[in-house]
């Protein structure tokens, strides 16, 4: 996994022509937090002795790594939207309510990758008004 900043983000994005969703931007805040947890582990160890400072990067490095792998995680949710054809938050009450009509209201029918599809979009769903708070 390697280092990722915003305008490596928005290349891959545009390069791919994924779409920046709700379900993509909960990965993202996931990011920004450990951005966020980084700065201040680096602002409150600035005047410490070197040794503290040696011990810190292992977390510093710990977060770092997390970050990248959510930013990485919004690139393969982006991805997947894009091959499925539809966001899971902004068009999953739309999907569910589709699978109802193939389904005649009976979902427990559906295939499995379709429940898992729709056990996605209420996770995400769920999640993303989870970080509007």
């Amino acid at each position: 996994m390697s280092y990722m900043d915003y305008n490596e983000f928005q290349a891959i994005m545009l390069e791919n022509s994924y779409q920046q969703s709700k379900a993509v931007e909960v990965y993202l805040n996931k990011a920004s937090y450990y951005t966020r947890l980084i700065k201040r582990i680096v602002e409150n160890t600035s005047d410490k002795q070197p040794i503290v400072k040696a011990k810190i990067e292992k977390f510093i490095k710990m977060y770092n790594d997390k970050r990248i792998e959510a930013v990485w995680d919004a690139i393969s949710v982006a991805e997947l939207e894009k091959l499925q054809g539809w966001k899971f938050i902004e068009d999953g009450e739309e999907f569910i309510l589709q699978l109802q009509i193939k389904y005649q209201g009976n979902m427990k029918q559906a295939t499995e990758f379709e429940q898992k599809q729709v056990e996605l979009s209420t996770l995400y769903e769920q999640a993303y008004k989870e970080i509007g708070k």
